[in-house]
């Protein structure tokens, strides 16, 4: 699956501020240093013209305080991470994806106590849609968590939900690809909007849910199959929302 960050999209987001979880570690590095050496590197390359903003094994050392060894481990991690781009000669470009994490947010982890909190308010959330939503074509029928929460950690990187949806009946008209895709975006955003924490996948059953999990919002609601375009199109939706709200 495809984990962007932004507005949910099938292809594109709106483009969002990233957030480096504290006590996580990116491409090997601690989240405070290597936001810390990605704004330096960052302010360098951007007070030179571009045939001389390269980047190479020795100022990637200096901009992230690290030594020969461990240079060249980061710069192996963000050239297979996609933040450099090799330019032949040992020199390096900085993508898109590096000014991502250079002009990212560094937060605190989630506590458990507030991803409980999330996982009722998102519960609340559910049933709203099945119940209010009557001219979305599709219900939530179920809503599992799964990854960090399943472990005994007091703090969290993430609250990782899977969302199933099936067709609301009765369907009265048959509707469009593209309407079925606004439809079911509108249902992903209103799931993520309590918090950047989370982290939601579409799936097609319960059996995708990755394991361990547990059921935390279900309904029995009279239900059909979505269709299969609709579905297709969507199907490796890995929705990572980083829309920042004060609710978090």
């Amino acid at each position: 699956m495809v984990e962007t960050s932004g507005t949910p999209s099938a292809s594109q987001g709106t483009p969002t501020t990233r957030r480096l979880v504290i006590d996580q570690l990116y491409f090997g590095v601690e989240a405070r240093a290597f936001h810390a050496g990605a704004e330096r590197m960052l302010k360098r390359i951007s007070a030179h013209a571009p045939e001389r903003a390269r980047i190479n094994v020795r100022t990637l050392g200096e901009d992230f305080r690290l030594d020969g060894a461990a240079s060249w481990a980061l710069l192996r991690a963000l050239v297979a991470g996609k933040l450099l781009h090799p330019e032949g000669a040992g020199s390096y470009v900085a993508t898109a994806r590096f000014r991502e994490y250079a002009l990212a947010s560094v937060v605190m982890p989630l506590s458990r106590a507030r991803a409980k909190a999330l996982i009722e308010e998102v519960s609340a959330i559910a049933a709203r849609v099945n119940a209010d939503w009557n001219r979305n074509p599709y219900v939530i029928k179920l809503v599992a968590v799964s990854g960090s929460y399943m472990s005994r950690r007091p703090r969290l990187p993430e609250l990782s939900l899977w969302v199933v949806l099936r067709r609301r009946l009765p369907q009265r008209r048959r509707r469009s690809t593209a309407e079925k895709d606004t439809a079911m975006r509108r249902i992903v955003a209103e799931v993520c909007a309590p918090s950047s924490f989370i982290r939601l996948r579409l799936v097609r059953d319960k059996e995708e849910v990755q394991r361990p999990f547990s059921v935390v919002y279900q309904t029995n609601e009279g239900v059909i199959e979505p269709s299969l375009p609709a579905w297709e199109k969507l199907r490796d939706w890995g929705v990572s929302i980083s829309r920042r709200l004060a609710a978090r």
